[in-house]
């Protein structure tokens, strides 16, 4: 095993330099593409190999620097351990051994990540992203399957009813389960799993354009993986991976759960352990800038504190045992020569780490933890930490993720004294086309609204020329009274009294309410009318939330509607 030495060890990461510029930081407006066949990319895709290459020289330059020499010699180590693991699964995915190139660690290496569950069409574009960039350009792709996340669903939702009326109804791929991690789940009822596509294939025959949906083609071979792995997320990825192949995406797949094995990661975490109170400190410091920046009240968005409590530091890592559904905190305590792990109520392990230690020591006392069959996984903020700073060249975020690593920046900044790698941001929005949406937008209902609150007090401006001839008395009576009130204000601080003002204000009042009720009654089938349309605007709004919704899962869309957004990501 490979062991990197610090030169000091009471220091972190050093670039060379004494302070490391830091941006102001600013809100991002970063919003869903809310119309059809919208991509959304930060920065342009066209900018996307200048900023895999800018960063790669960043980090060699760092080698040239007094400490860089640890920089460039992990991130070669840390690559190498994870792309051959994510050789060896996605293999396994395959059936078809797969080698790494010779010169991989001289390729561009492109990395995103999602959790194995069957998403929509948004989420998916990452992946195919970086396959298709790296396919043309003789990089490597990445794809970090987070499966130490809770699963949410064991079922997709699938559009019924009507046109006028449709509804969302669950389709099961599994039976329900007590929330529990992804890599902790295994399929529990194989013939539900198997008559999966089938099942959805016939919920979805009211709608002709939905015949020939993509999970009739993908599902085969999730079947197929159940031979070498009932763990669902395996099956899951099987079925999404075999698409990518069909179109050309050649992508690396390796779950965070191994991940999370590699010597390298173990080696990150034990660093973390090791400067576990200043990481705290620095985390907590920028996440109370992020809710300023941001203005969250919520002390859970988009993380929560680090705590700490009699000696007891939390640190940014996920712990359970085999067979537990509920994940802990990780905490430790530094003893001596020691660091001490805990999931908050029993000491897990001791980890020797003396002043001078190199950790190799502390990354074999955690390897053990696996075969005593508990789990250290990595939180989302510092698995982007891990795979920015150590293996990738660029990292392709979601909105969601892109939130996170605002944070993230300047983490780089403060606690590894590093200008943080470039990263994109990428989503899109794709409608499933089963029918129709309808040409109404939500201003629609708040102009009809504004209208029937004008019919309330000012009925006299939607009266024709007949109706105004009826109610002359009444409108000049009003146009008298809003003159009033005028003047009133005017000599608001003449001879009236306030007493004598608000006798006065009152009467007003009660007069204008007179007369609106009046006029009101003449503008009654214009009110019916309206409240008509309010009527048909909201079913058509609810409707469309139904037919424009962005969530729908990727494996329900024909697969031409799919090529068609895979062939709009241009990066050139």
């Amino acid at each position: 095993m490979t062991t990197f030495p610090c030169k000091n060890p009471d220091s972190r990461f050093d670039s060379g330099t004494d302070t490391v510029p830091e941006l102001v930081w600013e809100k991002q407006d970063l919003l869903v593409p809310r119309y059809d066949d919208a991509i959304f990319s930060r920065p342009e895709l066209s900018q996307m190999l200048s900023d895999a290459e800018e960063n790669r020289s960043m980090f060699k330059a760092c080698s040239r620097d007094r400490s860089g020499k640890i920089i460039s010699g992990l991130r070669e180590w840390a690559r190498r351990a994870v792309l051959e693991e994510a050789a060896r699964y996605t293999s396994e995915l395959t059936g078809k051994d797969i080698e790494l190139p010779e010169d991989f660690n001289e390729r561009l290496l492109l990395i995103t990540g999602h959790q194995p569950a069957l998403y929509h069409p948004g989420v998916w574009v990452k992946n195919l992203l970086i396959g298709k960039v790296a396919k043309k350009t003789q990089a490597l792709s990445l794809n970090l399957i987070v499966d130490n996340d809770l699963v949410s669903s064991t079922s997709i939702r699938v559009p019924q009813g009507t046109r006028s009326a449709p509804f969302f109804s669950d389709i099961s791929f599994d039976e329900s389960i007590e929330k529990k991690p992804w890599e902790e789940t295994t399929i529990q009822n194989k013939d539900l799993f198997c008559s999966f596509a089938d099942r959805t294939e016939q919920a979805l025959e009211q709608w002709p354009e939905l015949s020939s949906p993509l999970l009739s083609e993908i599902w085969p071979a999730a079947i197929a993986h159940m031979k070498v792995s009932d763990r669902l997320a395996d099956c899951l990825v099987a079925a999404r991976h075999a698409q990518e192949q069909r179109w050309g995406i050649e992508n690396l797949e390796i779950p965070i759960s191994r991940l999370c094995q590699t010597s390298p990661f173990l080696w990150f975490a034990c660093y973390l352990f090791k400067f576990a109170e200043q990481f705290r400190n620095t985390h907590n410091e920028v996440l109370g800038e992020y809710r300023r920046v941001n203005r969250v009240r919520s002390k859970t968005h988009p993380v929560p504190e680090l705590s700490e409590q009699d000696g007891w530091i939390e640190s940014p890592f996920w712990i359970w045992r085999v067979g537990e559904t509920h994940r802990h905190q990780l905490f430790i305590k530094r003893d001596q020569n020691r660091i001490l792990l805990s999931d908050g109520k029993n000491v897990i392990t001791r980890l020797p780490m003396h002043e001078n230690c190199d950790l190799s020591a502390g990354i074999k006392v955690l390897k053990q933890l696996s075969e005593q069959g508990i789990r250290l996984r990595t939180r989302a903020l510092t698995t982007t930490l891990f795979a920015r700073l150590f293996l990738g060249d660029l990292f392709v975020h979601g909105i969601g993720g892109a939130k996170y690593d605002e944070m993230t920046d300047r983490i780089f900044t403060r606690f590894f004294h590093l200008t943080p790698p470039r990263y994109m941001t990428l989503s899109a929005t794709k409608y499933l086309p089963f029918c129709q949406p309808f040409d109404i937008q939500q201003c629609d209902e708040t102009c009809l609204l504004q209208v029937l609150r004008d019919l309330n007090y000012n009925s006299d401006r939607h009266l024709n020329a007949n109706q105004l001839q009826k109610a002359a008395s009444l409108v000049k009576r009003k146009q008298v009274l809003i003159h009033e009130q005028q003047k009133v204000r005017e000599d608001r601080a003449k001879a009236m009294n306030q007493a004598e003002r608000r006798r006065h204000n009152r009467q007003r009042f009660r007069e204008f309410r007179q007369i609106d009720a009046e006029l009101a009654l003449l503008t009654s089938n214009l009110r019916d009318q309206i409240n008509e349309d309010l009527v048909s605007v909201r079913q058509q709004i609810k409707a469309n939330e139904v037919i424009q919704s962005r969530e729908i899962s990727f494996a329900l869309y024909p697969e031409q509607v799919l090529k068609q957004l895979f062939d709009n990501l241009k990066y050139e």
